[in-house]
């Protein structure tokens, strides 16, 4: 049993596996893909690595390099994207957010089309991420008043704060992950506003699985964790802002 709010400030959430590497060779595998789900998400797009360098000498020079990793297949909404890349899967849930249960079998579904064509690529590492978008109804805010984790301001210092960003990184001994935790001010949609990013990223890093079975048990250890870690960051006063609590 899970549960969501009527008016989740959810703007991503998504699943990410990533595998040992593979050859720049499989390429066309991965692209052969989309025949498979073409139904589902009929726009496919290259993915591209970006790498940049400064050269420092006599003249300033920078150059770029763009590398093929793999390709996107989206929804013809653009709300739910598949990536099948050299170094794992990931598959993303735009606004509107169902539940994690659509998101999970969604997502489970796209996961055994992408391993019957990588084979048994070794699993390094299993995340769950939701990006969440708080927006506050009011001209000013204490920050306060809505989350239980707030930046601290030195008594020497002017106590007006117009925005701030600050991460959070929490060893998850039970299961040897981490949970990283972004939080920043962000732009309003409408006047009269302030907004929050809150984004919380639950990982395992080198995980040994003997079978996907144990992948998929261990993303909803992560699921947990995060929801246990939302509920922390937030007050009464916030949730109020999400309506009515619904289970399923």
């Amino acid at each position: 049993m899970g549960f969501r709010y009527a008016n989740a400030p959810i703007t991503e959430a998504l699943i990410d596996i990533r595998v040992e590497p593979l050859p720049s060779s499989r390429l066309e595998d991965l692209k052969a893909i989309h025949d498979s789900v073409k139904d589902q998400c009929p726009e496919k797009r290259e993915r591209f690595n970006v790498q940049g360098e400064i050269h420092v000498g006599p003249e300033v020079s920078a150059s770029a390099q763009r590398t093929l990793i793999g390709f996107d297949f989206k929804t013809s909404d653009g709300k739910q994207i598949f990536q099948a890349r050299l170094d794992g899967f990931t598959f993303s849930r735009l606004k509107p957010y169902g539940n994690w249960v659509e998101l999970r079998d969604q997502a489970r579904s796209l996961w055994s089309i992408y391993r019957a064509v990588i084979g048994g690529q070794k699993v390094i590492r299993v995340a769950v991420r939701y990006i969440n978008q708080i927006d506050i109804p009011v001209p000013s805010l204490d920050y306060k008043d809505y989350f239980l984790t707030t930046p601290e301001i030195s008594p020497a210092l002017p106590q007006v704060l117009s925005g701030f960003f600050m991460q959070l990184q929490l060893p998850q001994p039970d299961f040897n992950g981490m949970l990283i935790l972004n939080q920043t001010a962000a732009t309003p949609p409408v006047p009269n506003t302030n907004s929050v990013i809150l984004d919380l990223d639950v990982f395992k890093e080198a995980p040994e699985f003997a079978s996907d079975e144990q992948v998929w048990e261990m993303l909803e250890v992560l699921r947990e964790r995060k929801n246990k870690y939302f509920e922390g960051c937030i007050t009464d006063k916030t949730r109020a802002l999400f309506g009515e609590r619904i289970t399923y």
